[in-house]
């Protein structure tokens, strides 16, 4: 007798806790859908829920969890939209995991009560940032007691660079997408350490350095370019690097000696994807350059300048042409050829930065 009693306890006992788990998980709140949509300018997501429940939510600049107070129950399939990379449910977190194709802004997350209503509601409102705009260097060599080459009819290299610099600022300007910073706006001297420097304070995407050679041969003309190497190209690329880098001893310090020990620690330090984007860069301005342009049979070369030292920074030095040759010189001077310049570089950075874009990882 006592047996039975005991066993129909037990069989209560386990039929109560079948029912309790059956109707725990019966009415338990279920994850139905997500939509997407917008609304007055803002992107919206609606998270389809069966019952409310309470949640708290953080956010970051591509993401958003949803932590819920109750079990949540989830058979949502991520489906592929404009919206997200990705979508995630954590059945042991009880966690919605949102990761967004792009950074968002002015997000804004609340609740609509079930009510009448079919299902309850989670609605997250948003902004997606816009495009962060590409930070440029534009340097125009020289400057103040430095005059750089010395051309025919005595023109400066220092005001031929910045001229064209000018010029290309204001041609950035117009273009919402690029931020154009120059290294020096006026005839002042900027050690070459400097140059670098402004290019890592204002986080810049990319530095170009603008100069216009000189050679004892007075029929060498074209425009040459120039990217960081190791060794230089050949005789000329490394007389003329040396002949840049010693500007900074017109600040009354020598450099040299630690130039030479410094640029090799740089060197073995250096990251190869940087060397390789300046590269990129380089070529897309020759592709440009090249339509209008006369350019030196071996246009890009390979050289120590210390103006191309950013190691994380892809940098290009441009030789505009050869003010020791009378048509170069003469054609730097006319705002037409000018123009002509500024509107291929402003070009060809605008094709590399699209290019980028679209390699990206």
């Amino acid at each position: 007798m006592q047996f039975f009693k005991k066993l129909k306890i037990f069989s209560k006992t386990i039929l109560y806790l079948l029912v309790f788990f059956y109707s725990n998980e019966l009415f338990s709140t279920e994850l139905v859908d997500i939509r997407f949509g917008t609304n007055e300018g803002k992107k919206r997501i609606v998270i389809d829920l069966s019952n409310d429940v309470g949640f708290n939510s953080s956010v970051s600049e591509k993401k958003i969890k949803i932590n819920f107070e109750k079990k949540v129950l989830s058979k949502y399939k991520f489906k592929k939209n404009n919206f997200l990379d990705n979508f995630v449910f954590s059945k042991e977190l009880n966690q919605i995991n949102l990761k967004f194709k792009k950074k968002i802004s002015s997000q804004n997350i609340y609740s609509i009560k079930k009510n009448n209503n079919k299902f309850s509601r989670i609605v997250i409102d948003f902004k997606e940032k816009l495009r962060e705009k590409k930070i440029i260097i534009i340097d125009p060599g020289h400057g103040g007691r430095d005059s750089g080459a010395v051309g025919i009819g005595k023109l400066l290299e220092k005001q031929v660079t910045l001229k064209i610099a000018k010029l290309l600022h204001a041609k950035f300007r117009k273009l919402e997408d690029y931020e154009v910073i120059l290294t020096r706006s006026n005839d002042r001297y900027l050690k070459l350490r400097e140059r670098t420097r402004i290019a890592k304070k204002n986080n810049a995407d990319i530095f170009i350095s603008l100069h216009a050679d000189y050679n004892k041969s007075k029929r060498t003309r074209g425009v040459s370019l120039y990217t960081l190497s190791e060794r230089a190209s050949d005789k000329e690329a490394e007389e003329l690097a040396r002949r840049e880098n010693k500007s900074d001893l017109l600040d009354g310090v020598d450099l040299s000696t630690e130039s030479s020990e410094v640029t090799n620690i740089l060197i073995d330090l250096a990251k190869r994807e940087t060397l390789n984007q300046s590269s990129y860069l380089a070529n897309f301005l020759i592709k440009e350059l090249k339509k209008n342009m006369r350019l030196l049979q071996r246009t890009h070369r390979f050289a120590g300048f210390a103006v191309l030292k950013s190691l994380d920074i892809p940098s290009v030095l441009i030789e505009m042409g050869y003010l020791s040759n009378p048509e170069d010189s003469k054609l730097l001077l006319t705002k037409g050829y000018q123009n002509k310049i500024a509107d291929n570089i402003l070009n060809a950075v605008r094709n590399y930065f699209y290019w980028t874009e679209q390699n990206k990882g």
